[in-house]
């Protein structure tokens, strides 16, 4: 059976939403909108009245020294973890179009900054930056959260205990309860997100050193929204999200026991994906991406397996060729635009560096520790 574990880690954008939900007990979009200057109390005729300060009273405002040389922030080139060589290839087509392929990653360490500005070179030639979707936007737009995550609540009075056996759901609720993500409102998600919990919470138990908020796609989303420059998606939430809330119970039970069975593993299968993105080692992240388990006689049915090749096929295969789309879409415009995607839909027979070179591009590979 392949493993979920380098999928689910390149793929999935629920993090921060589920943190989120955690810590404020409630469904993103559902929070109280703030209140309006108008609905704050005025002030009252028994308010006292300030009274001017008088020049006696004034505290004298103390001069600010221009900063000399010596206290000036250095400048000059930035000092770069030279391992850090993150998974980079220039598109060209044969009018002069030009665009950026890069292959991103949802977790991080302090190294992602060093892979931040091992592109940014890059980044700063072009038109725009184009992600999978503007995760930074979309944890603005509190409609679009309502609409998306609506798909995942049990509307019809069941709970989660409904779909789950009394073990799995006591393990299952034991790992969310240590990562912070089980306050009572959990217990209305659908199975599709308690998929998706209980494999953020593996990930938030097991890798404690990593970061999950700031990863590759959050810091080139920051960096240019700094700069006032253009960022687009290439998919959108909605789409991911059905998607995800599209798998059958059967499918996401099987993945729930998957990552609990597999905790003692878990780390160090992030690690080396993590490891290996650093290095931009296509051959290791697509050993990763396609390595299988040892399927021990009887352990899944050929259902199971099915459900799993779908699964698979679904989030990286059938995704990529939307991607090759918009790709083509963009460098047929001419609008040089820097690329962003997971890693892992860069790699294998139906990545995007295949597909864009039998769509007539020639694709280079100029970051990086395997050309391909």
């Amino acid at each position: 059976m392949k493993k979920l574990i380098a999928l689910l880690c390149l793929l999935s954008l629920l993090a921060a939403l589920l943190a989120g939900c955690a810590k404020t007990g409630t469904l993103p979009g559902t929070e109280p909108a703030p209140e309006s200057a108008s609905e704050t109390a005025a002030p009252t005729e028994t308010t006292p009245e300030t009274e001017e300060p008088t020049p006696e009273t004034e505290a004298p405002t103390p001069e600010t020294e221009e900063p000399t040389p010596e206290t000036e922030a250095p400048t000059g080139p930035v000092e770069i973890d030279p391992e850090v060589h993150p998974m980079l290839f220039r598109v060209t087509g044969a009018d002069g179009q030009e665009m950026y392929l890069f292959g991103t990653i949802h977790v991080g360490d302090d190294r992602t900054t060093d892979a931040l500005n091992r592109v940014l070179p890059y980044l700063e030639t072009c038109d725009a930056l184009a992600v999978e979707f503007n995760i930074a936007a979309y944890e603005r737009d509190y409609d679009a959260q309502t609409r998306d995550m609506m798909q995942f609540v049990l509307t019809d009075g069941t709970t989660i205990e409904d779909y789950l056996d009394d073990d799995l759901y006591a393990r299952a609720g034991d790992l969310l309860e240590q990562a912070g993500l089980f306050p009572s409102m959990m217990r209305q998600f659908n199975l599709a997100m308690w998929s998706q919990l209980v494999e953020q919470a593996a990930l938030m138990t097991t890798c404690t050193d990593l970061d999950f908020g700031g990863g590759m796609d959050r810091q080139l989303i920051a960096w240019c929204e700094d700069r006032g420059i253009e960022v687009r998606d290439v998919e959108s939430s909605e789409l991911q999200y059905s998607l995800l809330a599209g798998f059958p119970d059967e499918l996401n039970v099987l993945m729930i026991e998957h990552t609990l069975d597999n905790l003692d593993t878990y780390a160090e299968g992030v690690h080396e994906l993590y490891e290996a993105w650093l290095k931009g080692d296509y051959d290791e992240i697509l050993r990763l991406a396609k390595s299988e388990e040892e399927d021990e006689e009887g352990e899944y049915t050929p259902e199971q397996i099915a459900m799993v090749e779908d699964y698979n096929y679904q989030m990286l295969d059938n995704r990529n060729l939307g991607m090759r789309d918009k790709a083509v879409q963009w460098l047929e415009a001419g609008d040089k635009v820097f690329f962003a995607v997971g890693a892992a839909h860069l790699v294998d027979d139906m990545g995007l560096v295949n597909l864009l070179r039998q769509a007539g591009y020639t694709v280079e590979q100029i970051e990086g520790a395997s050309a391909h």
